[in-house]
């Protein structure tokens, strides 16, 4: 899946970044347009939410798996805090073609993006 390294969903093209978090407007191999109608990228933002609410599940489970009974309480707040804190920041590009890969999964492309 080459949306989860950030590049087109269609043909695993990179260079669709014109920076972080800006992505071109079409594919510069197979010209599929990634700009949507207004409110697209919702989904991409609840994608990002749920990665970052998993990740901070498994770092306080693993954490409570690997420190119990002793656990330090406040070493594992700060720890996923961060997590939580940066993880949504950080896989914002990987979270908007991992949405459009699961938007073209399920509704077709349209003829007009052929």
């Amino acid at each position: 899946m080459w949306s989860l390294r950030a590049r087109c969903p269609l043909c695993g093209s990179g260079g669709i970044w014109r920076s972080f978090g800006q992505e071109a407007e079409r594919c510069p191999r197979c010209a599929f347009p990634f700009s949507r109608e207004e409110g697209y990228w919702t989904g991409a933002l609840i994608v990002n939410i749920g990665v970052a609410i998993a990740l901070f599940f498994i770092m306080f489970l693993g954490g409570l798996a690997l420190t119990w009974p002793d656990v330090p309480w406040n070493a594992l707040l700060i720890v996923t805090l961060v997590v939580m804190a940066a993880a949504p920041a950080l896989l914002y590009p990987q979270s908007k073609m991992v949405w459009l890969w699961i938007d073209l999964r399920f509704n077709h492309r349209k003829d007009e993006e052929r």
